[in-house]
């Protein structure tokens, strides 16, 4: 509580009451504010505009300024620098240099120990001395080092032989300091600067802060140190210049002020994480960089502490390189490809079991009813009839099966050769092959066991609705926000072969429905739309409500669908006349179709040939 006095009248003298000793963390606590305190400090620079002495003071925990009023004429002592002091007064606030510490007279600034004339008469120490907390806090000290790299203004990072810091230069006080001394690197420097433990920590990010440096010569630019991931995280090159490779998990770039870039990359290698950071006037060329690319990158190394994650930092967008796919995820892929082929023909080889497990059983039965014709003529009617439904039961599942084999002979051999040419080239040639041609060759590879995996998918999904084991749970649902979802993943399978736009009309309510099942019918018919469009040619997702029940527009301007075929439009691998050599299993809409039943809902379809189709879904909305 402060009082604003009019008036004062002084009534006499009396002693100063004894002050309490206190330290920086206390200094800047809000109970401080306008008491009468003490504190013992080292003074790390100076600046006298008479009558009043303005101080950087040095304390264990951090950095501190005072103002000291000395008498008129009065001129500060000699060879402040280093000079360990008590300073006696009151904690207030300025706008320039926010809280202070306001000495009154000069009888509150005792001078404990005198400093030195020049910054640089302060006794040398090795680097080693000070990385390994050698010293004492608050012990003035003078290094020599080389200069590594800045990664701010203030901050430089020196090395002198196998050891490396981290410095802070002066902060400056608004509009009064001189630039700090230029420097580069490869710099040979000598700092004079002070060790600070903060929150009782001597590592606060900074080995030594408040410095003052020279430059006192000229060395070859420094090399990085190469080092695994792994040892880095774990702390052993704190400060140093580092070259290290790793597995990219993330790519970040955000735009701060004043045209500035903050790049950040996430790097993994056996099993330790590290962040990558970069600073950049302008936004820097990175686009050849993707995720699971193994990166080289060199860069100084930043500690962590309570506010940031130990990092390395770069110097430029020149220290990062990206050596190709990692050979982590193309082992892992491989074994996917594998997987999956193996997957594949155990799947096909079931099903021809069981599709000749049932020709045996219709095979069985129709023998029976020929026995049963024989013995008894009396129902030779009854008899004729159901060897007639068995024999077009046969019919059936041998059209069925033919149209199964005809279409995994086309849907699967083409990606199957497509497979094995490149797995031979890369077996039998991939120490010629140049490494643009490699990634080609198992991007093919990946791209064939793609198509054949959502091929199996179909096949999968129609058997489980086949056999009742596909049922509908139905959840709140986002509607709008699910078909934006959907139009994202459809887009990026198709490489946007076709533009596809999200319709809504009026307030689309929030339905209830199986999110696995409308994935099935919306995923399909939109992708539909695209397949059977020329390129560019736009597809249509519209969304509305209407009597309770919200209905999906799928419209494109495709191929269309003859009139001849639309009677058997939802039969398993049967496919229309006009689809050409466009890949297909026939299975799409045989699942819409299921899915759809399931909900409860309606599927109603518009087409002609050549002049697009429009299949319209309507779901209870509280199904």
């Amino acid at each position: 509580m402060r009082i604003l006095a009019q008036d004062f009248t002084i009534t006499g003298t009396a002693e100063l009451p004894q002050a309490e000793p206190s330290e920086r963390e206390y200094l800047l606590s809000a109970p401080a504010m306008d008491q009468w305190l003490s504190c013992e400090a080292r003074i790390s620079k100076w600046r006298f505009n008479a009558p009043d002495l303005l101080l950087r003071l040095v304390l264990r925990d951090g950095v501190y300024d005072a103002f000291v009023s000395l008498p008129a004429a009065a001129a500060p002592p000699d060879h402040l620098f280093g000079a360990r002091v008590r300073l006696t007064g009151i904690v207030t606030f300025t706008p320039a240099l926010g809280r202070v510490m306001f000495v009154p007279d000069v009888k509150q600034f005792k001078l404990l120990e005198p400093g030195t004339e020049n910054v640089f008469d302060t006794p040398l120490v090795t680097i080693s001395q000070v990385r390994q907390q050698q010293i004492k806090v608050g012990q003035c000290v003078r290094v020599r080092g080389n200069v590594l790299g800045s990664t701010t203004e203030n901050v430089l990072h020196l090395r002198e032989g196998s050891a490396a810091i981290r410095i802070q230069t002066q902060l400056p006080w608004k509009n009064t300091d001189k630039p700090h001394v230029a420097v580069s690197t490869g710099d040979v420097i000598e700092v004079v600067g002070f060790q600070i433990a903060h929150d009782g920590s001597l590592m606060s990010g900074f080995d030594l802060e408040e410095c003052h440096l020279r430059v006192t010569g000229k060395a070859e630019v420094p090399q990085p140190v190469t080092s695994a991931l792994k040892d880095i995280a774990s702390g052993n090159y704190t400060a140093e210049l580092v070259e290290t490779r790793g597995r990219l998990i993330t790519l970040q770039q955000v735009q701060l002020e004043h045209g500035e870039w903050r790049t950040t990359m996430l790097l993994e290698s056996e099993g330790s994480k590290l962040p990558v950071a970069l600073h950049t006037q302008g936004r820097p060329a990175l686009d050849t960089i993707k995720t699971d690319d193994d990166m080289l990158v060199r860069g100084l190394v930043e500690p962590g502490n309570a506010v940031d994650l130990r990092q390395i930092r770069l110097l430029g967008a020149d220290a990062v390189k990206s050596l190709g796919l990692s050979s982590t995820v193309r082992a892992r892929q491989l074994w996917l490809w594998v997987a999956s082929i193996l997957a594949v023909v155990l799947i096909f080889s079931g099903w021809i079991v069981a599709l000749q497990k049932s020709n045996r059983i219709k095979t069985e039965v129709a023998a029976q009813l020929e026995e049963r014709v024989t013995e008894r003529t009396a129902a030779l009617s009854q008899a004729q009839t159901e060897l007639t439904r068995a024999l077009d039961q046969e019919r059936e599942l041998s059209e069925l099966k033919s149209r199964f084999v005809t279409m995994v002979s086309h849907e699967f051999r083409t990606p199957l050769g497509i497979i094995m040419s490149a797995v031979e080239l890369l077996q039998h040639y991939s120490d010629r092959l140049p490494d643009d041609e490699k990634q080609r060759q198992l991007q093919e590879i990946q791209s064939s066991t793609k198509h054949m995996g959502s091929l199996m998918e179909q096949v999968l999904v129609l058997g489980r609705v086949e056999a009742g084991k596909l049922t509908c749970k139905p959840v709140p649902l986002a509607i709008a926000y699910f078909a934006e979802r959907i139009i994202d993943e459809i887009q990026s399978i198709t490489n946007r072969k076709c533009p596809i736009t999200l319709q809504t009309e009026g307030e689309i309510t929030n339905a209830n429905a199986d999110e696995s099942l409308l994935r099935h019918i919306l995923g399909n018919l939109v992708t539909n739309a695209v397949k059977y469009s020329p390129i560019g040619s736009a597809v249509v997702l519209r969304i509305h409500c209407s009597g309770g029940q919200i209905v999906f527009d799928v419209i494109d301007h495709g191929i269309g669908i003859p009139k001849k075929d639309r009677a058997r439009l939802f039969e398993a691998f049967h496919r229309c006349s006009n689809v050409g050599d466009t890949p297909g299993t026939g299975l799409g809409l045989v699942i819409v179709k299921r899915c759809v039943d399931l909900h409860g809902g309606t599927l109603e379809v518009r087409s002609e040939a050549d002049h697009g189709s429009t299949f319209t879904v309507s779901l209870p909305i509280g199904s």
